[in-house]
């Protein structure tokens, strides 16, 4: 490691990389209080007296300062291209600690994140396979019946494959959204109208439908909100909840445009076709979880180290979730099943040297309301208020127990196990 007059010496170079790694991770989806705290980490290597960096979700600044230098530093960087991407962050983060820690020169970090740019760890072909295992597997977990899964997978496969064209056109996130949920819409009418007599909608419409919900944009928004980034956190709810409903209109028009035609469909879950046991059903239900996780943070760039991982954190989440709601207690167990993912989602983070964001994001995935938001926007179009209303509330106590599970997890782990110097 190099001394101390070498940093301070060349700090107009450690404010570029500062401020690219703050970039890497700004557009990709990471939590305000991680970018700041990455960003004045590497400027602290200067020793100078002065130094601050403070990130929205749309622009990140950061100031340097110090006695020995005729004026303060100040750099802006606007964040016009946002998304989620999980490697990026970590690999970001991975390059931020080695450089603070002397094992990188300030060339070789520097070489080592403009390197990160439009790095994918997986092909077209591997995303395309996730986006249809993704929702088959959900829908199975949600009830759905063995052909239920095929028709919401070949669902997937085709959303997948024209949702990947419509990213080229860089389009607005919300069109993006809406017109994917279009899709899937006009797909599901497809096969409904071929075989609909031997299908059940509401599983397959839940499970295709995963793929697109913002599972990762919650996780982040709760996390900024808990660590006191109140501007950062409601921002990205907003965007969180925009997304989610532009899904599920998109979604909701379409099918109620054929229901006009065709009938009213019932969302309703058949019975399981396992049996009632418990001893295949739980087993089942883990194992469909482990496999939909790590299909779904696949279509987020999850680096492959972190995929058995989150599969397990996942896996863990829905089996603690099953068992407890069997005896009829689902607050309780989407509260225990929430807090076990977020303890399990710290010690990956720590073993494994990644952000907690990767982990949390597999974890809660399965808890994520995108059902329960499609069934309400698609009884509010349809004017059935009430069951709109109810759904709404069990969505948004949904939403609000995740978050305190999230809450006490991490005051309880940050409590026994102190931050590291």
């Amino acid at each position: 490691m190099k001394d101390r007059s070498y940093y301070s010496s060349h700090y107009k170079d450690i404010c570029r990389i500062a401020l690219r790694a703050g970039e890497v991770m700004a557009s990709h989806g990471a939590e305000a209080y991680r970018i700041e705290d990455t960003v004045c980490r590497i400027l602290g290597t200067t020793g100078f007296e002065y130094i601050e960096a403070y990130v929205s979700v749309t622009g990140l600044i950061l100031t340097l300062s110090d006695k020995s230098l005729d004026q303060e530093v100040t750099l802006t960087k606007r964040i016009s291209n946002r998304g989620s991407d999980l490697s990026q962050i970590s690999l970001a983060n991975d390059i931020s600690r080695r450089f603070v820690e002397g094992e990188l020169s300030i060339e070789e970090a520097e070489t080592l994140l403009n390197e990160l740019h439009g790095k994918k760890n997986y092909s077209w072909g591997i995303q395309l396979l996730c986006y249809g295992l993704t929702s088959g597997i959900f829908c199975l977990m949600f009830g759905g019946m063995p052909l239920d899964a095929l028709s919401s997978a070949l669902i997937g496969l085709f959303f997948g494959a024209i949702g990947l064209g419509l990213k080229k056109l860089h389009l607005a996130a919300f069109m993006w959204n809406f017109l994917c949920s279009v899709l899937l819409g006009l797909a599901f009418v497809f096969i409904y109208s071929l075989f609909g007599q031997h299908l059940n909608p509401g599983p397959i419409l839940s499970g295709a439908i995963m793929p697109l919900v913002p599972g990762m944009l919650l996780t982040v928004a709760i996390r900024d909100l808990l660590k006191g980034d109140y501007m950062s956190g409601v921002s990205r709810g907003i965007e969180a909840v925009i997304t989610a409903l532009s899904i599920a209109a998109g979604m909701s028009i379409v099918l109620r445009l054929f229901e006009s035609s065709a009938g009213a469909l019932s969302l309703e879950s058949p019975s399981r076709w396992l049996g009632d046991s418990l001893l295949l059903y739980l087993p089942f239900q883990a194992l469909c979880s482990f496999l939909s996780t790590v299909s779904f943070v696949v279509l987020f760039d999850a680096e492959r180290k972190h995929l058995v991982p989150c599969g397990i954190a996942g896996a863990f989440t829905w089996l603690i979730y099953c068992l407890f709601t069997e005896f009829g207690l689902s607050g309780i167990a989407l509260f225990l099943s929430a807090f076990g993912a977020s303890i399990l989602a710290f010690i990956f983070a720590r073993t494994k040297k990644a952000p907690v964001t990767v982990f949390f994001t597999g974890g809660i995935l399965c808890l994520v309301p995108g059902a329960g938001i499609f069934q309400t926007m698609y009884y509010l179009v349809g004017r059935h208020i009430a069951e709109g209303s109810e759904q709404l509330l069990t969505t948004l106590e949904t939403a609000g127990l995740i978050a305190i599970a999230m809450a006490v997890a991490t005051f309880i782990f940050m409590l026994l196990i102190p931050k590291k110097k």
